[in-house]
């Protein structure tokens, strides 16, 4: 059995691994698509405008846009959480000092590691599609409201959606690592992610020095990709830098972790 079988057998029988995907999608229901629908349907104080507005969000046109835009908020706990389990799940029950007795190579250990991460990231982000495309056409059906569907905006957004959720994960990895700890890694992943972040978002509305250093953060690059969609995720603005700066700080966040991870696994003793 290979690292990366070994790794998929092992989040098979844990039952977090499917938990937490479960919890986002059923995010992506409540938050995207049922809150926003009863909003529309049933708030007077609403303009003609803005509930059009809102009905267009819940259209099958705008899937993809719906799980772009509620990543940066409600995805991020959730995609550390799992990137945390990934690296620091089996610390305690010594599965991790037994895999390494068989595969003494480390950097194997490592990538079936990783790789399993992202076979679970991208499985999450299709059934997130998935999702979606069916809350899209259940309250389409209910209002409605015709059916079509945008598929270069699909495919572009899950591929954005598909590179947050990495950096993210990773960014939970890279600390399980560090940390060899599930409980701190995710303390940590959490606070990082929905205070220290956001606090960086609302003092660069004031503190003008700060906004450059908006779009280096992983929510910052997050924001301005998904307002590339046409998607304002973000209560303090978008960072302004172009696209490919957004996708760079990214991809980079992507490799600093893996490389920090790989960096540190490789020096440690194992418990």
């Amino acid at each position: 059995m290979s690292t990366v079988d070994a790794e998929l057998y092992g989040m098979r029988h844990r039952r977090a691994f499917t938990v937490l995907p479960i919890v986002w999608l059923l995010q992506i229901v409540l938050f995207a698509y049922l809150a926003n629908f009863i909003v529309a349907m049933t708030v007077d104080g609403l303009t003609e405008e803005q509930r059009a507005a809102m009905k267009a969000s819940l259209g099958t046109d705008a899937v993809s846009a719906a799980v772009l835009g509620s990543l940066p908020m409600y995805g991020a706990p959730v995609l550390i959480i799992l990137g945390a389990l990934m690296a620091a799940g089996d610390e305690r029950s010594g599965i991790l000092r037994l895999t390494l007795s068989r595969v003494p190579e480390r950097a194997t250990v490592l990538v079936g590691k990783l790789t399993a991460l992202l076979l679970l990231v991208s499985v999450v982000i299709v059934l997130s599609m998935v999702t979606a495309a069916v809350c899209a056409v259940v309250f389409s059906a209910i209002d409605g409201a015709s059916m079509r569907w945008n598929a270069v905006a699909i495919v572009a957004d899950t591929a954005a959606s598909w590179l947050i959720a990495v950096a993210w994960a990773m960014f939970g990895f890279m600390l399980g690592i560090v940390t060899r700890s599930l409980a701190a890694s995710i303390a940590i992943g959490v606070l990082w992610a929905l205070v220290v972040e956001q606090m960086v978002h609302g003092l660069a509305a004031v503190a003008t020095v700060l906004a450059p250093v908006r779009v280096g953060l992983i929510s910052g690059a997050s924001a301005v990709l998904a307002d590339a969609a046409g998607i304002a995720t973000m209560p303090g603005g978008v960072p302004d830098a172009p696209l490919g700066i957004a996708i760079l700080v990214l991809v980079a966040w992507c490799i600093l972790s893996a490389g920090v991870a790989a960096v540190v696994f490789r020096a440690r003793d194992i418990r």
